[in-house]
């Protein structure tokens, strides 16, 4: 009785790990893991499972599938990483195989900062260096551009860059530590940001709009 019992647990578990299928695409580079330096180009490569028939392999949400590399044996499709993003970043890719079965596969990577480079130069975006405000309250993000010596143009607006800001004139609009401007009173005042040596500068007009049929002061 005991044998037998312990042919049927054998049997079952053989056909419980058999139903378990394999994972049809796994994601060989980057690993989970692995710490990439922010704005760095990356080579996802996908290698598809022997027993799948995978067709196409898609990464994310994108509509284009990826190239598959004869040499390698492996999907793969160059990305590079965004410029103001840092931390936990996920990547996932979805494979279709010649039954129109679809299977995902993701890991995630550490997106680090860069060491401190010198700016080779240091901008607001042209098409804020003029703000113009038009309710107390209303908030507007201040986009800064740096240029380093690796040719690298990042968008440095955030505290954690090193990047400072202070308002010339806070009765008209203040700042806040990553560069979010927000409209006090009216009138006009000027945002100066510092990052190192550098320092540039933005106009925030805070022109109050008037309702409809309002009478303007005189």
């Amino acid at each position: 009785m005991q044998r037998a019992s312990a042919f049927c647990l054998a049997s079952c578990l053989a056909l419980f790990s058999f139903s378990i299928p394999a994972a049809a695409v796994e994601i060989v580079s980057p690993k989970n893991g692995d710490v990439l330096p922010i704005g760095s180009e990356v080579v996802v490569q996908v290698r598809p499972s022997p027993a799948d028939d995978i067709v196409r392999v898609y990464l994310g949400s994108s509509e284009d599938a990826m190239k598959y590399n004869d040499a390698t044996g492996f999907f793969e499709q160059h990305i590079k990483l965004r410029g103001d993003a840092w931390g936990p970043i996920e990547i996932d890719v979805r494979s279709i195989n010649s039954k129109n079965v679809i299977s995902t596969a993701e890991v995630k990577v550490e997106v680090k900062l860069p060491p401190v480079l010198p700016l080779i130069s240091f901008r607001v975006h042209a098409d804020q260096r003029k703000l113009v405000l038009e309710t107390i309250g209303e908030k507007h993000p201040l986009q800064v551009i740096g240029e380093f010596p690796d040719g690298s143009v990042r968008i440095i607006s955030a505290k954690v860059y090193g990047t400072t800001y202070v308002s010339r004139n806070t009765d008209v609009a203040t700042v806040d530590a990553n560069g979010m401007v927000t409209a006090v009173g009216s009138g006009e005042t000027t945002i100066v940001a510092r990052n190192g040596e550098r320092e540039t500068e933005a106009t925030i007009v805070v022109k109050i709009k008037l309702p409809e049929g309002g009478k303007k002061e005189t």
